[in-house]
């Protein structure tokens, strides 16, 4: 494309009169009209960036569980919507036959309510009716002979009650309570010395996670001033001493990790002593009072019970032997009128709010039952779509690290750079479809060309600078350039 041209003709003001000499009654003469061509070379942009397959993905699971097959392995080719992970789902999957069985009692209640009476329950429940009916008129024409022999036997069984408490404490009563509170105390002795063991194993191992830090502090920090002194020397840092301080570094946040995990396990172990101990006393106490409450013998309220239950028993007798039986005719009309109520409810027609009530019982059912195969279904982590598993986070049998991806995937179909370093003094020289020249730190004789196809539309502050985004598609590839390798970008205007 050629420079722009510029023209300049004859133009208003002082200055620009003296220069080009344009005519003006009275002051010049006329001079002829001066034609000047200018190039305005385009902006040019320089930028550093990234290289990023077409589309990459870290995925994690939306609900916490334990890993129980990895379906995958890193490098594997995987199609759009293949498993990758799944979790154990054992009590997801029990959830889901729970909300489908609560789902199917919803359904089935709201059917019953829409649902004209089933003409058998309709004439069992006037059976009902009939029965009752007849049986209160039994009760109210005759007492049996059954009832009193029942009444009298309750009452005879009261007064042995009452005789026996009366009479004080049995033998094998106070020996097996002497028993229990022997057995109580040495239950005491043995947790005791049990949770006592367990305390000082976890001051010993918090001891010795103590130790085990500061060796791993002490390596480090050696490993780390020998380090500082090699790099004033001529040359690289050879890796292995890199390599060196940072497994020296990864030690000392184990050691931290351990030391953490041990103080916690002593405090358990402290808490579980006081809880255990706390408990044993209390069953020594419970015992001591059992076998008090036995020696003293039957308490005031014990023996005012068992005379209650015996008056009780008295006057149900007199009742039903005299004029007592008033009770049974009410609780057998009371009978009657329970059936004629069952009987109407089965042939009225349901209310407005009953069929409202039943409806929204079904709606809650499927929403629940969605919930739980929603959660089923989060279970197994799947791709996104086709692409290639690049990273695995997970261990079977181990729970996802929070804040870590569990798998990360990517389309290696396609490739694109990013700029990383573009401020707003440069995005406003870049436009969709500009021209670009890609140059990569790793290859340098290989140069690439490109189209600006994305411009970041919200900037970001960066070291105290506005950066924005751009991506580039190269319109060529080479098979030796990788993800994350750096790249220069050169942007040509139109």
């Amino acid at each position: 494309m050629k420079p722009p041209v510029v023209r300049f003709g004859c133009l208003a003001g002082t200055a620009l009169l003296l220069l080009t000499g344009c005519a003006v009654p009275g002051a010049f003469a006329p001079t002829p009209t001066v034609e000047t061509t200018v190039e305005i070379v385009a902006p040019r942009v320089v930028a550093d960036g990234r290289i990023v397959p077409i589309r990459s993905a870290e995925l994690r699971f939306l609900t916490s569980g334990v890993v129980e097959a990895i379906l995958v392995e890193e490098g594997q080719t995987v199609a759009a919507g293949a498993p990758l992970v799944r979790l154990d789902s054992a009590e997801f999957e029990v959830a889901v036959d729970r909300a489908r069985a609560a789902l199917d009692e919803a359904r089935a209640q709201y059917d019953l309510l829409r649902e004209p009476a089933d003409p058998e329950a309709v004439a069992a429940a006037e059976a009902q009716l009939a029965q009752a009916e007849a049986l209160a008129r039994q009760t109210r024409g005759r007492v049996t002979s059954a009832d009193v022999k029942a009444a009298r036997d309750e009452l005879t069984q009261a007064r042995a009650l009452l005789a026996r408490l009366l009479a004080g404490a049995r033998g094998t009563e106070v020996e097996q309570a002497r028993a229990a509170l022997a057995q109580a105390r040495a239950n005491l002795e043995a947790q005791r010395a049990t949770l006592s063991a367990a305390k000082l194993a976890a001051e010993t191992r918090l001891s010795e996670a103590a130790n085990a830090l500061r060796d791993a502090q002490d390596a480090y920090s050696r490993i780390y001033w020998e380090n500082i002194e090699l790099e004033k020397l001529p040359g690289e840092l050879p890796q292995a001493r890199r390599d060196a301080e940072a497994a020296a570094r990864r030690a000392v946040e184990n050691g931290e990790a351990a030391l953490a995990q041990a103080q916690v396990d002593l405090e358990r172990a402290r808490e579980a002593e006081r809880s255990g101990l706390a408990a044993a006393e209390a069953q020594v106490r419970e015992a001591a009072a059992r076998l008090e409450q036995v020696l003293a013998g039957a308490d005031a309220d014990q023996i005012a019970a068992a005379r209650a239950r015996v008056s009780a028993a008295e006057a149900a007798l007199a009742r039903l032997t005299g004029e007592g039986r008033a009770g049974e005719v009410e609780a057998a009309e009371a009978a009657v009128a329970q059936a004629r109520a069952a009987l109407e409810q089965l042939t009225t027609p349901p209310r407005t709010p009953e069929l409202a009530a039943a409806e929204a019982r079904v709606r809650a059912a499927q929403a629940a039952l969605r919930q739980a195969e929603l959660t089923l279904q989060r279970a197994t982590l799947t791709a996104p779509f086709a692409g290639t598993v690049v990273q695995i986070n997970l261990k079977i049998g181990e729970q996802p690290a929070p804040g870590e991806p569990a798998v990360v995937l990517a389309d290696f179909s396609g490739w694109r750079v990013e700029t990383s370093d573009l401020t707003e003094l440069d995005v406003v020289n870049v436009r969709v479809g500009d021209r670009v020249t890609l140059t990569f730190d790793a290859l340098p004789d290989l140069t690439l060309p490109g189209t600006v196809t994305k411009m970041q539309a919200l900037g970001r502050t960066y070291q105290g600078d506005v950066i924005y985004t751009v991506t580039v598609e190269p319109q060529q590839w080479d098979e030796r350039l990788r993800w994350n390798m750096t790249a220069t970008v050169t942007i040509e205007g139109d």
